[in-house]
């Protein structure tokens, strides 16, 4: 009796992670004999499964497909012909794994390409600024809003450590104007505050991103600041405050006292500008070296030329009977005297000024004495729904008409009301 012929298994190679096998089978049934292709070596349920295929090409790539499903956790897989090489798909799996659902692949590469293709010329933001505002000189931009301008760059290009511009993002751009603060250094900036900077910015990238060979342009593909949010005017109106601020009588004689004897009145000059003619400070500044030609006191006015005025619109001031008296008692001094800054912010911190305060008394005050808000947006330069939206009826008649009359005495060195005002306020003394 001869001996069966020992069957030789056909197993997976030792270093496979899932060990399919598919092996040709010879079945044998009365006189017929045919093949099978068996595939095998994996569990459902805890126990080992085979399948037979009539078809080697069919029993092979089942078992390529089960190999693939089972290295993969069960994750469901298809078999697609593909131009990619092997470490080019397992890297673009591992890709898509990573970013989840929240992104497509798509995205990430526009992306990519948006912020991080370099344009053929590549530039620093320092240096971009540095074109960009000999550009704005050139089309005559006013030195005050051109310096304006830069320090916005300069915090920003300081904030993100000069990036080069084609690297600059919309993320990197909202996380500087999130992080700007009020003057106290505690509190957010406004939203006003937020916008101005997000336009002065929006202003510099769109520039750097519009082809201009003279300039080797564009400096970047797309304006990062364009997909920063912008609040609406209803919104900026929201977070600002319901009344503006002013000076009362008595305070602002105490102010104008204390700067009388301080510094042998250096400063006198200067705050009676802001007080009684409400001459914004940035004008004042420009106004000072100009004074002769543009204060008048045969005509008793004061005018604001256009290249001065913060509107662009010329406007002429009414030189009051007290600021008049104000201007003759500090006759040949300075506007601006030396150290002005320090001396300014020494004044402001010590008698508490709000932004803007002195141009807002006069504001009040004008109206509350004259009753006239045409008169006052004229002189002030501001629009009349303005005037009578945040200065109508802030002060009465009474106190309007004691503000005109706070005049100096040069000898005691004091602001004083003028007599007529003395007697109708007898509880009101001079400081």
């Amino acid at each position: 009796m001869s001996r069966k012929a020992k069957r030789t298994r056909v197993t997976a190679p030792k270093d496979a992670a899932i060990k399919i096998t598919c092996r040709e089978v010879v079945r044998h049934k009365g006189n017929s004999t045919w093949t099978t292709y068996l595939v095998q070596g994996w569990k459902e349920n805890g126990k080992w499964q085979r399948r037979q295929f009539k078809k080697e090409d069919e029993a092979k790539s089942f078992a390529a497909m089960k190999q693939v499903e089972l290295e993969n956790k069960g994750a469901a897989h298809q078999m697609i012909l593909s131009r990619l090489t092997q470490q080019q798909h397992d890297e673009s799996v591992a890709l898509i794994e990573r970013m989840g659902g929240t992104y497509t692949l798509t995205e990430a590469v526009d992306f990519f390409l948006k912020h991080h293709r370099p344009p053929d010329f590549t530039i620093r933001a320092e240096d971009a600024m540095k074109r960009y505002l000999d550009d704005k000189e050139r089309d005559g931009i006013r030195e005050r809003t051109r310096k304006a301008i830069e320090s916005v760059i300069k915090q920003f290009i300081t904030a993100s450590d000069n990036p080069w511009v084609h690297k600059v993002t919309s993320t990197s751009v909202e996380q500087f104007l999130r992080g700007l603060r009020a003057k106290d250094g505690a509190k957010k900036a406004t939203r006003k505050t937020w916008n101005n900077y997000r336009n002065d910015l929006n202003g510099f990238f769109s520039w750097c991103a519009t082809p201009d060979k003279a300039t080797n342009r564009p400096y970047t593909f797309e304006n990062p600041v364009s997909e920063v949010r912008k609040f609406t005017a209803r919104q900026v109106r929201e977070g600002q405050k319901d009344t503006i601020e002013t000076t009362s009588v008595e305070d602002t004689m105490r102010l104008f006292s204390a700067l009388m004897r301080w510094r042998k009145g250096i400063m006198v000059r200067h705050y009676a500008y802001l007080y009684f003619a409400g001459i914004r400070p940035s004008e004042l500044a420009q106004l000072a070296d100009r004074e002769s030609k543009l204060v008048n006191h045969k005509t008793g006015i004061v005018t604001i030329p256009a290249n001065i005025s913060k509107t662009l619109h010329e406007r002429q001031i009414s030189i009051s009977v007290n600021l008049a008296a104000w201007l003759q008692a500090t006759k040949g001094q300075p506007i601006m005297p030396k150290n002005f800054d320090r001396l300014a912010k020494m004044v402001r911190k010590h008698f508490k000024l709000a932004h803007d305060e002195p141009r807002h008394s006069f504001i009040s005050y004008h109206v509350a004495a004259h009753r006239s808000i045409g008169d006052a947006s004229l002189q002030a330069g501001n629009s009349e729904s303005i005037v009578r939206k945040h200065y109508l009826n802030t002060h009465p008649k009474e106190e309007g008409d004691q503000y005109w009359g706070i005049t100096p005495n040069t000898k005691r060195r004091i602001a004083i009301l003028t007599p007529a005002f003395k007697k109708k306020n007898a509880d009101l003394k001079a400081i």
